[in-house]
């Protein structure tokens, strides 16, 4: 049975995880992602060293120290042989690690990218596999981040000059932003945030919410889905136009971001409907309370030709059952259509 000790840390570690995972999404550049993920390593994991191999279109080959920075490795690296052998599928090549060594790929399955820790402990087996799933999740996201960030060097060449590149004037910068125009495309495609919000799209709230609730589950800790909807978009755009429309979207976003917690997911899912994931001990009843206030609030406050009115629907998860994340959204989903039926009868 976990321990109240050690459900507190596994909660500090979901909500440090998902802290790391929202600043890396608001990140363009390699480097800052590698510091991220050292440094969630370094605090969480307590490493001794590290070495990240990646392979795709882009190689790259960091090594981070026990502090967490990031730099980049030569292939003479202690651990560059059972890192590549990982990579190679070659059978056997995660049993050549020495005891105190840890290698984790992602996919499980012919892994693209493969990260090998040190510890100068040894560690019993709880704590092992604690620490395996800590850099199992900071690496997906890590691998996640460099995948949608557009680069015409190589990662090591990157992490060797970012400090340099960042020291240069206001031109260069601006010289560096004009290069990255010609892949806004590529990074649209991949991004995980909706243009128009800011917020998470669908594919980016199932990547952070999914790994919240993974950890919610271990832990046993209370987690809520809720899913809203924009009353009377489709009159404001007939009426006031698409303009209108974009701003009524824009204020329901952050009518709800405000009646949320920063570690909290939220997402638009598409057209006038939203999702969000609360790790939180309330009653999804006491969240709904939030949001009308909130509601009321801004229609008290703000001059627009529209009023702002959402349908909201709550679902408490079961953190102990087997029902995956996905049938919480659609339970939720019917939740807000009941709710939004009885407002019209």
């Amino acid at each position: 049975m976990t321990s109240n000790t050690e459900a507190g840390t596994e909660v500090g570690q979901l909500r440090a995880l998902l802290a790391m995972s929202r600043e890396l999404m608001q990140t363009d550049e390699p480097l800052a992602a590698l510091a991220l993920a050292g440094q969630a390593m370094a605090d969480l994991a307590r490493i001794d060293s590290a070495l990240l191999l990646v392979r795709g279109e882009v190689n790259a080959s960091i090594g981070f120290d026990r502090t967490g920075m990031p730099c980049s490795a030569p292939h003479s690296h202690n651990w560059y042989r059972i890192a590549s052998a990982q990579l190679d599928g070659e059978p056997g090549a995660a049993d050549a690690a020495d005891p105190r060594t840890m290698l984790v790929g992602v996919p499980t399955q012919r892994a693209m990218a493969v990260l090998v820790a040190g510890w100068s402990d040894d560690a019993a087996p709880a704590v092992r596999d604690g620490r395996r799933r800590l850099l199992g999740t900071i690496l997906e996201l890590s691998v996640a981040t460099l995948g949608r960030i557009s680069a015409r060097s190589s990662l090591e060449d990157l992490v060797s000059t970012q400090y340099e590149q960042m020291a240069g004037t206001a031109q260069a910068h601006a010289d560096d932003m004009a290069r990255r125009d010609e892949s806004d495309g590529a990074l649209r495609a991949l991004a995980l945030t909706d243009v128009l919000t800011g917020l998470n799209n669908r594919r980016g709230f199932f990547v952070q919410a999914e790994h919240m609730f993974r950890l919610a589950q271990r832990t046993r800790a209370g987690c809520t889905v809720i899913y809203a909807d924009i009353d009377g978009l489709q009159l404001v755009n007939d009426q006031l136009g698409h303009a209108a429309g974009d701003q009524l979207i824009r204020d329901a976003a952050a009518v709800l971001r405000e009646s949320l917690r920063d570690s909290d997911v939220l997402a638009r899912f598409g057209g006038d409907e939203f999702v969000a994931f609360v790790l939180d001990d309330a009653h999804p009843r006491a969240i709904l309370a939030r949001l009308r206030d909130n509601l009321h609030a801004f229609n008290l406050m703000q001059d627009r030709a529209y009023r702002l009115a959402i349908s909201a629907g709550a679902v408490r998860c079961d953190s102990g059952s087997d029902t995956a994340l996905f049938d919480y959204v659609q339970s939720a989903d019917r939740e807000m259509y009941l709710h939004k039926r009885s407002c019209l009868h």
